[in-house]
């Protein structure tokens, strides 16, 4: 240091003491400037460096033009301001070099000794402004120059090395621009030449060696040939070798080791290389001064060697060095530097990777930011804007995978495509990034569904094939790459020559990749999948069998602690799982459950791909449940995908998927074990994972094909029809959503028919039903042989057959149901859950074919089915019940048929073990126990305690309706419910009885297990004032739950169009609806432990039954076949009497119909109900025979037919005249329970002195006779209640607007048309309303019970309906429920209603109703005016019970 310090004191010396006009000045000029450059070259000052070039330029200046010495510092100052350039990276020292360089030689002469030197530095410059600006005219100039200055040097010159060096490297510049190989091959030619020209021991001769491993690791790159890279090592490891520690030129050799380390770690992923790699690098880094120019290049490629180890062993501290590496090198370039461009492009990628490791979006955001100021950084045309824009393109798609934003998809699709076009067409990496461009390409088709895309994909993978050799180690990933593609568009088009053309793909990609590389088990591995998929589509079991083996040896080729081995054995798990499906073999899917459980152990917590093997192991877990019926299965699949799930972060595309699988296997334990809270948790998932599927999903369909199944479960199980028509439209938008062909379709399709079956059973629309056996046949047909799903497609064509004989007598449908049944049971294996269904649905067939022909054979076979079927299912599954069941109803027939004892002993077993499985279904377990009860009582097998026994049966099966009822259906599906229990409290009440219980005991079952839905709704309408005073927050809670559940709940009809959101607007309700039931349920627990409060809304106890009867005795009428009675409830006790004369058989002959309109029958009606009935009871109650001035208010209830017997017209008729009649004795009125009446005095209210009136009537009706005498009814009994305040007359009103004025009013009057169907709910008055087509023609509009039965009238005192048949429910199923029109008047709050049992004449409604009003105004005592009027109608026609007898008094 001290030497170079004296030499430049010294030439400055010399410089100053030389006058500027001496020839000599300029060399000593120039001797200065040199002897400068040199201590820049120790210190690094940059001080020194502008000095020296100030020199030279003042030395150049002082040169004349010919001189000798003009070239020589020419020379120096080009190479200085080439320094300079170096160290600032300012453009114009670049310029200002090159044009010197160009002087210099210009300067020398040919032949000149200094000239090649001079050719050689004039390249070098270009060479490097050829790197910064991409010009390629620059590149072709420098390789020109360096030629020229290789030919000028003799073979012998010690220089020569050097020039050739520098060929060497121009060559491979333009190589990296073109591609083409020449030049790559001419680059190593000339530097082995240089090498082989350099001695040993020369100190050049490091870095000709590690120059010579960068060409060969380049060809590697190009070839593949791992001889190349093997050589570039052992040249680099030289070059290191032969250069001391503390040389300032061995960090670069040591960088360059460590890049072809990285390589050839990439080619054999031998982590030792990588290990190696990064040594070098860190201790290339850690030799270097901070402040050197080449310290950024070995920090970016340390940089580039952490993230590799990251991808290699997941480790988050190399991906954090990395990043930090590479934000130094970038901080430490000139924003006009060459290479920041290239260090900017690597840190956006480092980011990016954070990015995708951590879910941080800054991390990505700052990662494009990068990369787009890398691109800015790169002029059009230069070589690398197309790598920059191929990874900005990259990190563009990872924010549109993030935000699910198609904008974001597009820009990185425009982006990728200007890569692709800025790449020359046969350069190395333009297969690369066209394999990247087919990428999203293929994403966006994902997203989109535009099959444009897709083909632009296959055409830029085939394109990326075309142009790579054969050979070449990427060749094999375009092929996968492009097998994929096909594999998608065979997906969408179903056409099987694009899936047979992906498979040769793969197949050519395993084929060109030797065994042991790294990638074969990857290509294996998506072979594997190709095969699966064209055995779904053929079916051909050898492709399943191609693809496991394929999966073997992806697994076998990969090491046990390899990322990927985690992945390969899942899949490999799926394959085995599918050759179950088909086979049926155990062992595949215990070894299928084996492998994913070992996917599971090989991926570390935390591994984005842990869900997907907690997903698929739980599918295979369930399988196997479904196989074995081992719940501990089930439950742990359940746990498996619940845990998937919630490792899925929202918004992730395989969230829907997994929300999917998670319920459907609670449906399954749903079905297992009958908890109901399973099936409601199955909807959720299902609910969630169809809004987490975006339209268009090709997966959509199956999930509302899912969704519509547990639906249909949750129907059967509750009886909400909601439920069911929901299920059948959504399983029908699955069918239209899946093209014919698809391999799910047929599933689709039998989901569809197995809903319309049920609806058919619920409503016997035998459109549904014929529906539903063209859509089973069509999924029949599309389902191959020996395919799993096979036989419940069998099975369940089989029933519906058998329900279209049952409906239409057709004999071949029958003969059809059975062959179909017994092909299901044949394709069902013997351990199979589902082989007891297919069992029991022979057996009903086999049954059926007795009933039709009488054959004891059929009905051996029926039975031994339905034996088989209970031996094949659990002990402990809820289906079990139903099968039981049905094993009873086969062994009771052959008991009718040959009165074997036995036989019905077997089918009282079967229906009390069906009664006995707590989990079954509530409606299955209470049937089972009221035909258990009948054989008890009425069979040869009773005995002294069957009676006791069968009333505790009956008892505990009647304490169960509320569950089976829930508060959460409407009134429509309770009833379904409530109609296949008829009977069960006229025999229940019979049989306490019997059994020796007390009046009051029966008279308790027989409040509990009648007028349910009307009770339900006295539930919520009851007054709780004690409860708000002394509980007032259970109180409120309480009145807050009873109201939502008493609030109208929206129809699918009153929706419209059936779009996707009206469905979920539905379903949403119905959950709610659910849930506030379960919410009210927990309440009234808590009430009822409260003191006081015990009998809260349920069974009263005998002190409030006794207060019932202070105005007057209560009587309830019970006939069944056991037994007939009166149960009297007075002010002192609850008795019962004996009715002998009251015979079941009469009451069937007589009260079965209310259609028979002849007044002989309806007085034989009359005088059986007087001597059966009214007479004994009365003389019971000491009202008879003796009359008394005051007559007795007594409240009559018909239990069961007897609901429709007119206990109030009951008399004696003789010569021509009633002789003895109920109204004779009491003032007779009815009541459908205690309850009802309790609750109608509640709110009796005293007549008010300014009461309102509404009068309705309907003088003309669309379709029904004119009531021409209306107007002047109306008119008469505004006469007789002049005094009222209001009285208000609507003529042919519509509904709505009687809904909406009714609460104003305190009594209302209808005169119009009354109609009772089969449906009481939807029994309705006729009014009329405007046609919605513009020719002002009229239609009739329907008041419906359901609509007056919703009404809350807090002031309603008096309903009196002068119309037909408006106490009349021709239901006979129903009688129990009291429902009809009368009684929902009641129900919305009237105290008192008038209406009629049956048809009615004009004119006695006209009479009966001014008769009526004048009583009343004359008494305001609704039991005394009714009694009056109908009394008046019978003296006038005392013969025509027809005329006088249908007008009833409901009410208090």
């Amino acid at each position: 240091m001290q030497d170079v310090r004296s030499t430049v004191a010294q030439s400055g010396a010399a410089v100053q003491a030389t006058p500027e006009d001496h020839p000599d000045r300029a060399a000593w000029l120039a001797n200065l400037g040199m002897d400068l450059t040199s201590r820049y070259e120790e210190t690094g000052d940059l001080q020194d460096l502008e000095a020296a070039i100030a020199m030279l330029e003042a030395a150049v200046e002082a040169t004349t033009e010919g001189h000798p010495d003009l070239a020589l510092a020419l020379g120096t100052l080009e190479m200085c301001m080439g320094m300079r350039y170096e160290r600032t990276g300012d453009l114009n020292d670049l310029e200002a070099a090159i044009a010197r360089a160009q002087s210099a030689v210009e300067a020398t002469p040919e032949g000149h000794p200094a000239r090649a030197e001079l050719l050689n530095n004039h390249g070098s410059h270009l060479r490097i402004r050829y790197g910064r600006t991409g010009n390629s005219d620059d590149l072709d100039a420098a390789i020109a120059l360096s030629e020229a200055a290789v030919e000028a040097t003799l073979v012998d010159d010690p220089d020569r090395a050097r020039w050739l060096n520098n060929l060497g490297s121009c060559l491979r510049s333009r190589y990296e621009r073109t591609g083409n190989l020449q030049d790559l091959e001419a680059a190593i030619a000339r530097s082995e030449a240089a090498v082989e020209a350099t001695p040993d021991d020369h100190p050049n001769r490091a870095a000709l060696l590690s120059n010579l491993g960068i060409y060969l690791s380049t060809r590697y790159e190009r070839t593949g040939n791992l001889q190349d890279l093997d050589a570039a090592i052992a040249r680099s490891k030289a070059a290191v070798e032969t250069t001391p520690e503390g040389h300032p030129d061995r960090a670069g050799w040591l960088n360059n080791l460590g890049m072809h380390l990285s390589r050839r770690y990439e080619r054999t992923r031998h982590l030792q290389d990588l290990e190696t790699a990064v040594a070098r690098a860190e201790e290339a880094v850690g030799t270097t001064r901070e402040d050197h120019p080449d310290r950024v290049v070995w920090l970016s490629n340390l940089s580039t060697y952490l993230r590799s180890r990251y991808e290699e062993t997941g480790n988050l501290k190399d991906l954090e060095g990395a990043i930090t590496r590479s934000e130094a090198a970038v901080e430490a370039t000139p924003s006009d530097h060459s290479n920041r461009a290239a260090r900017l492009n690597n840190l956006g990628v480092f980011l990016n990777m954070r990015y995708e490791r951590n879910g941080s979006l800054q991390d990505l955001e700052a990662a494009i930011a990068r990369s787009e100021a890398a691109v800015e950084a790169t002029p059009e045309g230069h070589f690398d804007r197309a790598r920059w824009l191929n990874n900005l393109g990259s990190h563009l798609s990872s924010r549109y995978e993030r935000t699910r934003n198609l904008s974001h998809l597009d820009i990185a699709i425009a982006t990728l495509k200007a890569a692709v076009e800025a790449t020359p067409k046969g350069h190395p990496d333009r297969p690369a990034r066209q394999r990247t461009l087919a990428s999203h390409l293929s994403s966006r088709h994902e997203r989109t569904g535009n099959l444009e895309d897709l083909e632009a994909a296959i055409s830029q993978a085939e394109a990326a094939v075309e142009a790579t050799a054969e050979g070449n180690p990427g060749r094999a990933e375009i092929l996968n790459h492009l097998g994929s593609y096909l594999n998608n568009r065979y997906e969408r088009t179903r056409n099987l020559q694009d899936l047979d053309a992906a498979i040769v793909r793969l197949e050519a990609a395993v084929k060109t990749t030797p065994e042991g590389h790294p990638d074969r088990a990857r290509w294996l591995n998506n072979l594997g999948s190709h095969l699966s998929s064209r055995y779904e589509r053929t079916g051909n079991l050898e492709d399943l069998e191609a693809a496991i083996a394929q999966l073997v040896a992806a697994v076998k080729a990969t090491r046990e602690d390899h990322p990927d081995q985690a992945g390969l054995l899942n899949n490999l798990g799926n394959y085995l799982s599918s050759r179950y499906e088909r086979t049926g073999n155990l062992s595949d899917l215990d070894a299928a459950i084996a492998q994913s459980k070992a996917a599971l152990e090989a991926i570390p917590e935390g591994h984005s791909g842990r869900a997907l093997m907690m997903n698929n192991l739980g599918s295979s877990l369930s399988s196997r449940y479904e196989r074995t019926g081992d719940l501990k299965d089930l439950d742990d699949a359940i746990a498996q995908v619940k845990a998937a799930v919630e490792a899925t972060p929202k918004g992730n595309p395989d969230q829907a998927g997994r929300l999917n699988n998670l319920g459907s296997h609670l449906s399954r334990r749903y079905e297992r074990t009958g908890k109901l809270q399973e099936l409601e948790a199955a909807i959720a998932q299902s609910e969630a994972a169809i809004q987490a599927t975006p339209e268009g999903h090709p997966d959509r369909a199956g999930r509302w094909s899912n969704l519509g199944h547990y639906l249909s479960c949750r129907y059967e199980r509750t009886g909400n029809l909601q439920d069911l028509e929901a299920a059948i439209a959504r399983t029908e938008a699955a069918v239209e959503a899946t093209p014919q062909g698809h391999p799910d379709r047929a599933i689709h399709l039998k989901n569809l028919g197995s809903h319309l079956s049920s609806r058919y059973e619920r409503t016997g629309n035998l459109q549904d039903l014929e529906a539903a056996i063209t859509r089973t046949e069509a999924a029949l047909e599309a389902t191959p042989d020996n395919h799993p799903s096979q036989a419940g497609l069998l099975g369940n064509l089989g029933v519906y057959l058998r329900s279209r004989y049952e409906c239409t007598g057709n004999l071949q449908d029958l003969e059809a149901a059975i062959t179909q049944s017994e092909a299901a049971v044949k394709a069902t294996p013997d351990d199979h859950p589902s082989r007891a269904g297919q069992l029991n649905n022979v057996g009903n067939c086999l049954n059926s074919r007795y009933k039709q022909t009488g054959n004891l054979q059929d009905l051996e076979a029926a039975i031994a089915q339905a034996q088989a079927a209970v031996d094949a299912i659990r002990e402990d599954h809820p289906d079990r019940a139903g099968l039981l069941k049905n094993l009873g109803n086969r062994l009771s027939s052959r008991y009718k048929k040959t009165g074997n004892l036995p036989d019905l002993e077997a089918a009282l077993a079967a229906y009390l073990a069906s009664w006995g499985i707590g989990t079954a279904p509530i409606l299955t377990r209470i049937q089972a126990a009221s035909t258990a009860a009948k054989i008890l009582v009425f069979s040869p097998l009773t005995k002294n305690l069957s009676y006791g026994r069968a009333c505790s049966l009956l008892r505990n099966a009647i304490r169960l309706l509320p569950l089976a009822t829930s508060r959460s259906l409407q009134r429509e599906d309770q009833q379904h419910i409530l109609g296949q229990l008829t009977g069960l409290a006229s025999l229940a009440a019979s049989i306490s009885l019997e059994a020796g219980e007390s009046p009051l005991d029966a008279l308790r079952l027989l409040e509990l297990s009648r007028n349910v839905t009307n009770g339900q709704l006295l539930d919520y309408r009851s007054d709780i004032s004690d409860l708000m005073e002394r509980h007032p927050t259970l109180g409120e809670g309480f009145d807050s739950l009873r109201q939502e559940l008493d609030s109208p709940f929206p129809s699918l009809e009153s929706l419209g169009v059936l779009t996707n959101h009206h469905l979920q607007a539905q379903q949403s309700a119905i959950q709610r609806r659910n849930n506030v039931a379960q919410e009210l349920n927990n309440i009234l627990l808590q009430i009822r432990q409260k003191p006081g409060f015990e009998n809260f809304l349920c069974a009263e106890s005998e002190a409030y039954l006794l207060s019932t009867a202070q105005e007057g005795p209560i009587v309830v009428l019970n006939v069944t076949e056991l037994r007939s009675d009166a149960i009297l409830v007075t002010e002192t006790e609850v008795r019962s009497i004996a009715l002998p004369l009251l015979s079941h058989a009469s009451m069937i002959k007589y009260c079965s119909t209310s259609e028979n309109y002849d007044n002989q029958i309806k007085r034989e009606l009359l005088e059986w109900l007087w001597k059966a009935s009214v007479q004994p009871v009365l003389r019971e109650l000491g009202f008879y025979p003796k009359e008394v001035d005051r007559l007795p208010r007594i409240w009559w209830i018909g239990v069961g037919l007897m609901a429709k017997a007119p206990i109030h017209a009951a008399a004696k008729f003789k010569k021509g005249r009633i002789q003895l009649a109920t109204l004779q004795y009491c003032l007779p009125a009815y009541t459908s329970t205690i309850r009802a009446l309790q609750y109608s005095r509640s709110r009796l209210l005293q007549h008010p002195k300014n009461a309102s009136m509404l009068i309705v009537t309907m003088p003309t009706t669309p379709g029904k006779g004119p009531l021409s005498g209306v107007t002047k009814e109306a008119g008469k009994i505004k006469h007789s209640l002049r005094d009222f305040s209001t009285v208000d007359l609507l003529e042919s009103p519509t509904a709505e607007r009687v809904l909406q004025v009714l609460p104003r009013y305190n009594i209302a009057h209808f005169a119009c048309h009354g109609v009772s169907v089969i449906n009481p709910a939807d029994s309705h008055l006729l009014l009329l309303k405007k046609s919605l087509s513009n020719d002002d023609t009229e239609k009739v509009d329907k008041l419906c019970v359901k609509d007056i039965a919703a009404l809350k009238l807090p002031a309603a005192r008096l309903a009196y309906l002068s119309a037909c048949s408006t106490a009349n429910s021709p239901s006979l199923k129903l009688v129990d429920e009291v429902t009809h029109i009368v009684s929902s008047f009641h129900i919305a709050g009237f105290v008192h209603v008038i209406g009629t049992l049956w048809l009615s004449e004009d004119d006695s409604c006209s009479k009966m109703g001014a008769d009526f009003y004048s009583a009343l105004g004359n008494t305001d005592n609704v039991a005394v005016s009714y009694r009056t009027a109908i009394m008046g109608l019978m003296k006038q026609k005392p013969l025509q019970p027809l005329y006088w007898a249908p007008f009833i008094h409901f009410g208090a």
